[in-house]
């Protein structure tokens, strides 16, 4: 029985040993379904993630991005003693998430093995760079590296200005919502039979499997589309076209949507003219069709034309960026954007969890932990007395 408000993960510990963007952010996700969640830190600096990128008032905008909703501990693995504490936490654990180089990995002792010898049905998440095994297992790489090697960049960008990254962290992100996937696909089977698994998640994987359609088309063809900008490889008109004050994105790739396109924009002889008459044939000629289109949205304010256009039942939007998203009537009706308390800042605005679950819906409680903060409290709970405590921070261990 789920209590009202606590999520569905409410009975379950989570051990976040992760870094960076892609198993603490999973490890969120899994605390906003109601699961308690410890990040294990180093003593002293913490994880990377806290002093990459823009800061506010000394605290990492990144970090507190990706790891509300969680305890911090910090903890000294490579000491006798810690790994104590480590082994004390993983007894009690339903899941563990780790990124670790599967060469650090083993120096720590904390391959899968090792830890199912302390928690057999332990649910053990494994996020690798490049795979388990195989010629890069050992290299270091980064969200940028994964859309370089995983062709994502060659399918972005404007026709013959080479390669493009994607604006957001896409290799990351992909890879942290697929981790929580095989994460709670994990929970449902030990909940069937009782046994734990190792989940493992790449990231060069991840960045690939974000491109479904587009490498599929290259496995089934032999040739891949060249980068095609703001133009849809697959139908056209689909593109953002730039009005008098702005731009706007339009979406008709049909006949039905480009029929009220035409009559949305006064250019229904488009409909007669023979480059056009067909998807193919508008494929065909996009060149010609988008240099028509450009003319006649510029001829207009934006206001002006999303009018016409959801008048005529056309997929249409403006261009958002940041500032004006924010002030979207269907986003700020969505309420994703969300203000979590925090112990230093007072609070974050951030974003909240877009999946919506009607009997047991997210919780989102605290913002990202300061340094260390709850290590006495969980190191009480787990029975140490305070002169124990007080000689493991003596000693850095803590």
């Amino acid at each position: 029985m789920i209590a009202a408000g606590k999520g569905v993960l409410q009975s379950m510990l989570v051990l976040d040993l992760a870094q960076l963007i892609t198993g603490p952010w999973c490890a969120s996700l899994l605390g906003d379904l109601g699961a308690e969640v410890i990040k294990i830190e180093p003593p002293g600096s913490g994880e990377a993630m806290r002093h990459i990128g823009p800061e506010r008032d000394g605290q990492g905008i990144l970090f507190l991005a990706v790891n509300r909703n969680k305890r911090s501990l910090t903890l000294d693995l490579g000491d006798p003693r810690g790994r104590e504490v480590l082994d004390g936490l993983i007894a009690k654990a339903d899941v563990l998430v780790q990124n670790f180089r599967p060469d650090v990995r083993r120096a720590y002792g904390l391959e899968y093995e090792d830890v199912r010898r302390v928690k057999r049905d332990i649910v053990y998440l494994s996020v690798t760079a490049f795979g388990e095994e195989g010629p890069y297992c050992l290299k270091p790489g980064t969200d940028h590296v994964f859309q370089g090697l995983s062709g994502l960049m060659s399918v972005s960008g404007e026709p013959g200005r080479g390669p493009l990254r994607c604006g957001v962290p896409a290799a990351d992100m992909t890879a942290a919502m697929l981790s929580f996937a095989g994460v709670l696909a994990a929970l449902l089977h030990r909940q069937q039979t009782g046994q734990g698994q190792k989940v493992e998640v790449n990231l060069l994987d991840a960045a690939m499997a974000l491109q479904q359609t587009t490498i599929t088309e290259f496995l089934l063809t032999g040739s891949q589309a060249p980068p095609t900008g703001n133009s849809s490889p697959f139908a056209c008109p689909v593109s953002v076209f730039a009005s008098r004050d702005g731009n706007i994105c339009i979406s008709a790739f049909n006949n039905k949507f480009w029929r009220g396109l035409c009559q949305a924009l006064g250019l229904e002889e488009l409909l007669d003219d023979p480059r056009f008459t067909g998807a193919a044939q508008r494929m065909a000629h996009r060149e010609d069709l988008e240099t028509i289109l450009s003319r006649r949205f510029a001829q207009g304010d934006s206001a002006h034309w999303l009018s016409k256009l959801e008048a005529a039942d056309v997929p249409c939007s403006p261009v958002h960026d940041y500032a004006s998203l924010l002030q979207d009537p269907q986003v700020q009706r969505n309420g994703l954007v969300c203000d979590l308390p925090h112990d230093q800042l007072g609070s974050v605005r951030t974003l909240g969890n877009p999946l919506s679950l009607s009997a047991s819906p997210s919780r989102l409680g605290a913002g990202a932990p300061l340094l260390g903060k709850h290590t006495r409290q969980i190191l009480n709970e787990l029975g140490f007395d305070p002169a124990r405590i007080r000689q493991l921070g003596d000693d850095g261990v803590i």
